[in-house]
């Protein structure tokens, strides 16, 4: 994924944080055990969200400890330790990545690839793995893997269909989380337009380097001017952000509740700004409430 699922720091509360950070350590420790140490430097805040809500949804038990982390084995950091409850989350992340260096090695040369096609040999034991374990999952991201290579490829300039591939895999990631049927409809156009979000915000996020680069850009290719490019995405971000929010006020979510409505209305419209220096910036200028 792409890291921009982040919830609003200014304000949470303190054992908010706690608890998110929490989730976040340990679906880390979680991909370390069961996939292999090289998916624990690919972890993003996206999975940590995933997580956040499978469990809330599920009202699952979790026990929190202070234990040591790799990145400070100095300190403890709050943890789960019910690092099962966080299975499938690991696996969708599991799959997403190994599908992301697959595609990244397929869009550059052998040598810019090289870094990558060493990565994809560490990597690849942990994707059988979660392969075996949610084949289902792994079949439809790896189909709509292939409809991105394709649209990229033949320089597609429509937004709409740009995003398809992106939407349709967070919609089949998001629908794993509940078995209840009336559940899976919200969760899968909730998943659907955070996707949409998601692919317009890198695209957003990424217009000025790609123009340098000269790669492909669905916002550049429709417009060739960067300041209505950017208009163009913004309109469709905040569009995308209420069908979020639509399907999100529909789910029924007994604990943490509070931590995911920061992330749903408040971290995602602040952070469309996508790169650090300007959410810094936002939150001294402008703050979307």
């Amino acid at each position: 994924m792409f890291g921009y699922i982040r919830p609003f720091k200014p304000y949470m509360r303190f054992y908010e944080f706690q608890i998110y950070n929490a989730f976040y350590c340990g679906l880390c420790k979680n991909l370390g055990k069961n996939y292999g140490q090289i998916y624990r430097l690919m972890l993003s805040y996206d999975f940590s969200f995933l997580g956040l809500l499978y469990s809330g949804m599920n009202n699952n038990e979790n026990k929190i400890e202070m234990q040591h982390c790799i990145a400070h084995p100095c300190s403890k950091k709050p943890c789960l330790c019910c690092i099962s409850d966080l299975d499938y989350t690991a696996a969708a992340e599991v799959i997403s990545v190994y599908h992301k260096i697959c595609d990244t090695i397929a869009d550059g040369n052998f040598f810019e690839s090289i870094f990558f096609r060493i990565i994809r040999m560490f990597a690849k034991p942990g994707y059988k793995k979660a392969k075996s374990a949610y084949p289902e999952m792994c079949e439809k991201i790896e189909y709509y893997m292939s409809e991105q290579s394709k649209l990229e490829k033949e320089n597609c300039s429509s937004i709409d269909q740009a995003c398809e591939p992106t939407a349709q895999i967070m919609s089949v990631i998001a629908q794993g989380i509940s078995d209840d049927v009336e559940e899976k409809k919200n969760l899968s156009g909730f998943g659907y337009h955070l996707g949409r979000y998601v692919y317009i915000a890198d695209a957003y996020s990424d217009l000025e380097k790609d123009i340098k680069k000269k790669n492909y850009n669905p916002l550049y290719l429709n417009f060739k001017e960067i300041k209505s490019a950017k208009k163009f995405a913004e309109e469709n971000i905040n569009m995308s952000l209420n069908m979020v929010s639509e399907f999100y006020s529909k789910m029924r979510i007994p604990k943490f509740k509070e931590i995911l409505d920061n992330v749903v209305y408040l971290g995602l419209p602040n952070y469309k700004l996508i790169n650090k220096k300007d959410f810094k910036k936002s939150l001294s200028k402008t703050t979307y409430i």
